[in-house]
């Protein structure tokens, strides 16, 4: 999209003044999100499909950096939010960025991935999800191409998890959620039937005997696992050989700010 497109969809946010001031336009046409002293931009990791290895959505990743060029990670930059209040803005800032960033590019036709931060949850107490939807739906992004992801410590709280992905889903999100382990992904499959589980390759003991019972039941419920953390072709095919359909992780590149080609298979051996 060129500068003034992107331009001009920033200044459709001009209706909420406080989200509006902290966004900036960079010379390459990079969205900033500006939080104090700091500067936010966007990364962008490819979840993909075992059998084709391409593509069906975009995971964000936030980056900062002070003005003075020093880089912070993205949690430190959370722990300076002291009250809630300004947490809730810093993430819906970060979510707001990552948007602006993503649908700004030509090709951006899949699903975008989106954390929400796990103190958001406990600072908003009803409506989860509205705020941020009344910001996309005025940039003109229908909120289904959008996937809101609660972290896995929100999922321990059976009755939150539940009141916020059923929020996401009536406003018009799709819900995912991150599991600690295979057998809290199925749980909570059958509990809330979320769109999509993450679970992190590595705390898998036994692929052989926790992964089929748990891709039954997300078919069964037409939710989407995805494996994240592959590094490897070894673990790749491993997944593929119990039915695992969707992956992500650093085998298929590092976040970038341009969405791309994901790499072709390296040959083992």
């Amino acid at each position: 999209m060129a500068y003034a497109a992107i331009r001009k969809l920033i200044e459709k946010l001009s209706s909420q003044p406080d989200m509006h001031a902290a966004l900036s336009l960079a010379s390459d046409g990079t969205v900033l999100g500006r939080f104090y002293e700091f500067e936010l931009a966007s990364g962008f990791q490819p979840v993909i499909r075992l059998d084709t290895r391409n593509p069906v959505g975009y995971d964000a990743y936030a980056r900062s950096h002070a003005t003075d060029g020093d880089v912070i990670s993205p949690w430190g930059l959370f722990s300076r939010a002291a009250d809630d209040a300004t947490l809730v803005r810093l993430d819906r800032l970060c979510r707001l960025v990552h948007t602006l960033n993503y649908f700004s590019q030509a090709d951006a036709e899949l699903p975008l991935y989106l954390r929400v931060h796990g103190r958001l949850l406990a600072a908003i107490t009803q409506d989860h999800g509205q705020a941020f939807r009344r910001m996309i739906e005025a940039l003109g992004i229908p909120p289904s191409r959008i996937v809101l992801q609660l972290p896995a410590e929100a999922a321990r709280d059976v009755l939150l998890a539940g009141v916020i992905l059923g929020n996401y889903k009536k406003a018009g999100f799709q819900a995912g959620v991150h599991a600690n382990d295979a057998s809290e992904a199925q749980s909570l499959l059958h509990l809330h039937a979320p769109d999509v589980i993450k679970l992190d390759v590595r705390t898998i003991a036994d692929p052989e005997r926790e992964l089929p019972p748990l891709l039954q039941a997300a078919s069964a419920l037409s939710s989407r696992v995805v494996f994240k953390r592959v590094e490897d072709e070894a673990t790749l095919e491993r997944l593929a050989s119990l039915g695992a359909r969707y992956a992500q992780g650093y085998l298929f590149g590092l976040p970038s700010a341009s969405i791309g080609k994901v790499p072709a298979a390296r040959a083992n051996g």
